[in-house]
């Protein structure tokens, strides 16, 4: 696959992700899945806007840890762990 086309079908995955915003809200069945879809084209879940990534460390009882945030709402996530539920 050429970079020309990699990128346009990310701009399709970016459209395709955006179409969903403001279907489904956390804890919802789906927004798991949703929000893992947004991070995977670099958007937000809450605005669509694109999002600033660190890719992070590496931690060894939580595995590769990647931060996303957006810089227009302040949405945060913290490699996917805020829709999960904590355990002790």
């Amino acid at each position: 696959m050429t970079n020309k086309s990699k990128r346009q079908m990310k701009e399709i995955m970016k459209q395709l992700v955006r179409n969903q915003i403001g279907c489904f809200t956390h804890g919802q069945n789906g927004w798991s899945e949703y929000v893992e879809s947004c991070i995977s084209a670099e958007i937000c879940p809450k605005c669509g806007n694109d999002l600033f990534v660190d890719e992070g460390f590496f931690d060894q009882g939580l595995g590769e840890i990647t931060f996303s945030e957006c810089p227009a709402c302040k949405w945060k996530n913290l490699n996917h762990l805020e829709t999960l539920p904590l355990t002790a």
